[in-house]
């Protein structure tokens, strides 16, 4: 029995409506839950000392109040809406819903809901200026699939005018083969209370078909169904957009890394042709010459091979850090090995970063690349590239550093211009690290920085230039 008491006392207490128990003999409140209490603004204590009467805002007799009483006595429960007060006066829309209980015949006691209809008209209203002003199409619907009320958006993605669209049934806005899901869709939103992001083919008034996301929701009243749809095919329309932008961006970088590789066959095929009409040629030099055509044409083949791999892949996909250096390594093996460089690489820390991965792989190449000609413009003999990942004030750092002499101090501030090189003009751009500033920088958002430096290498100090990307 105590374990009851508690049970009715908690479900009492913790109502999410206002419950007063009226003494009818008294017309005192002999209980109220926390609900009534925060409504009202009253104590336990002082609650118990007033009467309705001081909580209604209407004017009513003693009389008028009696028969009000009786009549729900008579009838055994009423319904009905006033104006009652908190105690600083504060007036209050609110919903009486009241039913007789006698304990005894000497005891009758009303049990008095109060609903506090300003909180529900405010969030009517609020829910109608969402249902209104969205621009997704929104609609109620009766659960046989009939349209209660819809807004200006759904009207406009069907096509439809509001006398079409009110007398037609939602299924009728589905190809034949939907409609049996759509019918499903609602039987399961009765059961489930909510369904989400069920994607269907949406047929408009002029035959129009669109992709859209439906979203279902039972309503409070268990009699309505609210219906939601987003047009999809926008937004395939958008990203198919975005996807064909960043090809054609992937395409003029690949047609930028071609030229200067084709300049360069280009000269030293018409240099052979020239010198062998004059002459001049001198066929111990064919060898290199070809193997210089071949280690060009092999990068050309890479680009190809790299656009391959991710033309049709999301261009913002996260690498780890490491794999993107071996993956570049991997691909510049032979120029390295012909050059004879070394590779020391120290991962230190791997992470991942988000990257369009065929432009960053080339603004790599490009830093290595730009080490590789420092080495063949100063003769240098012990070649050397070390490529290191660390964490420095918790951001992920990648430092390559070369031992190809450094760069002289007053050029340094310029190696970032367009078109600025310290090499023949037959032997270079002045675009390689430009281009891999504007890929890291301008587009990824990282951080890039170039100094000289000293290494140690086999007990010798060397010069070189170190440059460190900060993401």
């Amino acid at each position: 029995m105590n374990t009851q008491h508690n049970l009715l006392s908690t479900l009492f207490n913790e109502s999410l409506d206002a419950i007063l128990i009226l003494d009818l003999k008294t017309q005192k409140f002999i209980l109220s839950n926390k609900k009534a209490l925060e409504l009202y603004n009253y104590t336990e204590e002082e609650i118990k000392q007033i009467t309705p009467k001081n909580l209604t805002l209407e004017f009513m007799t003693n009389e008028e109040m009696a028969k009000r009483q009786k009549n729900i006595i008579e009838k055994g429960w009423d319904r009905f809406t006033t104006k009652h007060k908190t105690k600083d006066g504060k007036a209050l829309d609110v919903l009486i819903k009241s039913k007789k209980v006698e304990i005894n015949p000497q005891t009758q006691l009303l049990y008095i809901t109060i609903i506090n209809l300003g909180k529900d008209q405010k969030l009517e209203q609020e829910f109608e200026t969402i249902f209104y002003s969205s621009k997704d199409g929104i609609a109620t619907i009766d659960l046989d699939g009939n349209f209660i009320k819809f807004n200006d958006s759904f009207k406009q993605l069907s096509e439809y005018s509001y006398k079409e669209l009110i007398n037609i049934p939602t299924f009728e806005l589905f190809p034949t083969e939907n409609k049996e899901k759509i019918k499903g869709l609602i039987d399961q939103v009765i059961k489930e209370k909510y369904i989400e992001n069920f994607e269907a083919t949406f047929i408009t008034k002029y035959g129009k078909s669109m992709i859209i996301y439906i979203t279902m929701n039972l309503m409070p009243n268990q009699k309505e169904i609210l219906l939601i749809i987003k047009n999809f095919t926008l937004l395939k329309l958008i990203e198919l957009e975005k996807k064909f932008k960043s090809l054609n961006e992937l395409i003029q970088n690949i047609s930028h890394q071609w030229k200067q590789p084709l300049s360069t066959i280009s000269i030293i095929a018409s240099g052979i042709k020239l010198q062998k009409e004059l002459n001049l040629y001198n066929d111990s030099n064919l060898d290199e010459d070809m193997s210089k055509i071949v280690e060009i044409t092999n990068y050309l083949s890479n680009i190809i091979n790299n656009f391959d791999d991710i033309a049709f892949e999301n261009l913002e996909k996260s690498y780890s850090i490491c794999q993107i250096i071996s993956e570049v390594l991997h691909d510049m093996k032979k120029i390295l090995v012909k050059n004879n460089i070394k590779i020391i690489t120290d991962y230190r820390v791997d992470a991942k970063i988000y990257i369009e991965k065929f432009k960053f792989l080339e603004a790599i190449k490009n830093i290595l690349n730009n080490s590789i000609e420092a080495f063949r413009e100063n003769n240098i003999n012990n070649k050397v590239i070390i490529v290191k990942t660390e964490s420095i004030n918790n951001h992920l750092n990648l430092n390559i550093k070369d031992n190809a002499g450094g760069i002289d101090e007053q050029i340094l501030p310029k190696i970032l211009e367009p078109y600025f090189t310290t090499k023949h003009q037959s032997q270079g751009t002045g675009l390689g690290l430009t281009n891999a500033y504007r890929t890291i920088v301008e587009m990824h958002k990282y951080l890039l920085s170039f100094d000289n430096s000293e290494i140690t290498f086999d007990n010798e100090k060397y010069k070189g230039l170190s440059v460190t990307i900060s993401f």
